[in-house]
Parts: structure tokens; sequence; C-alpha cells
């Protein structure tokens, strides 16, 4: 990873990190304090919407890693952030995801100011806007796109609100009781349920759980298609022979 020259006076490059589909993601040091550096593809009104959000929600209590700021204070430099290193570990028993699940819930209550990411839509606007995150309806197959939009068009009664959007355990850490939300590369406002419906244990009541697993698959589905297809194709399999209602 090239960096922008003197933006983090003291920044050196480690290793880059594994697992991530979306962005490069390096471990690094400032003065010797770890730090997590990333780039990110996405826009630059969209990378600046996810810093404001990481701090406006740590000023409400939430633990992120926080943005360290350029020399001259910038949160990002050519669409490069550096995140303070989180420690802990990934929730691994039926007590953490309790934890993580009430902090999501707590999240959705408490965010629910923050408009709209740019580039992003609410599921059930997606057949006419086409496009969010990294769902783009006119680059898959016509009959994927109408049965996706289609069951997106079943939650009008689960509300929405600002999601971290991508919950799974490499993006999460419980430390001491303390729940750290990581990686907010897919948080926007949409269904709550998109935060609930595949955690490491279930938090809906079992109706509830079965529909949000169907949106789950439809949105996986169509949101990796492009960028991690074998596991969109699973997700697809699983949708198609799920049972509707």
């Amino acid at each position: 990873m090239d960096l922008p020259p003197g933006a983090w006076p003291g920044l050196q490059l480690g290793a880059p990190l594994a697992g991530g589909h979306r962005n490069e993601v390096w471990s690094a040091t400032i003065d010797g304090a770890a730090v997590a550096v990333r780039r990110l593809r996405r826009s630059a009104a969209s990378l600046q919407w996810e810093v404001d959000l990481l701090t406006t929600v740590a000023g409400r209590g939430f633990h992120v890693a926080e943005p360290v700021p350029t020399i001259d204070g910038a949160l990002t430099c050519e669409r490069i952030v550096v995140q303070r290193w989180v420690g802990g570990h990934k929730p691994s028993s039926p007590q953490d995801w309790a934890l993580v699940a009430d902090e999501l819930r707590r999240l959705h209550d408490l965010a629910r100011d923050v408009g709209q990411r740019p580039g992003c839509c609410v599921v059930a606007e997606l057949a006419d806007r086409r496009t969010s995150v990294d769902a783009d309806l006119d680059r898959v197959p016509a009959d994927v796109a109408a049965l996706v939009t289609g069951v997106f068009a079943d939650f009008e009664d689960v509300r929405t609100a600002v999601v971290h959007g991508d919950p799974a355990g490499s993006n999460v850490r419980v430390d001491d009781g303390l729940v750290w939300l990581l990686d907010s590369d897919e948080s926007r406002v949409d269904l709550v349920w998109h935060d609930l419906s595949n955690l490491g244990v279930a938090v809906l009541d079992p109706i509830a759980h079965a529909r949000a697993q169907r949106l789950s698959d439809a949105w996986e589905a169509i949101n990796a298609w492009q960028v991690e297809p074998e596991y969109a194709r699973m997700r697809l399999q699983r949708l198609r022979g799920a049972p509707s209602g």
C-alpha cells in the first residue's frame, strides 16, 4: 500500500491482513501504538459519511475503532483511513452474542437521526434505485433481480435505522463485557433485521427469525454478486430453497 507522504507522521506499515474481500487492510503502528490502515473503494462522500458516523456513535458511548486524524486534522486521505487497534476476542459464546445483539439494538435506537449514506438505500427502494452498497440490479440476471426485490417488498413492518451492516464475528470484539463494533464499510440506513439475522444466537422469535434469514439470503446474494460470487450463489441457492412467508 502506498501512503500519502506525511499524512500520518510516524506511521509504519506492517503486514496485510487476510479476510477482506472489498477493501485493502494492513496492520501498522504509529509511534509504537497499534493501528489498522484501510484503503476503501467507496466514494469520497460515502467514506466521509462513514467516518462521521464513527465520530457520532463514539460520542454517544459506543465502542468503535476511532479514526486517527492526519497531520491536518482530516479523518481520511486519498480514501485511506487509519484506525486505532482494538483488542478483545471474537464473540464465541451465547453470552457474547447476546451482548452483541444488545449493542446493535442500542445502535438502532440511539443513531436514528443519522441520514442515509450516499449511494445507499433501504432495500424496499432498490427496485427503483437499482444500486446500494455493492448491490447492482443491472449486473445480475433478471430472474435474480426479480426474486430479491420481491423478497425485499415483504418487510414494511420492520423498522429502519442505522445498521452496522455486517456484524459477523470478524467485525466484532468483546473485551471485559464491552462490545466493539469494527468495519463500518457496509453501514447505512436500512432494515434493522440485517443486523439481527446472522448472529451466533437467534435473537428474534422463530417466525421473525425465519423471515430475517430470508431477507439476509436475498441481500447477501445481491450484495456479494460481483465481489464474492461463490458466496453469493450459495446464499441464492439457500434463498430459492427456503419457504416463503
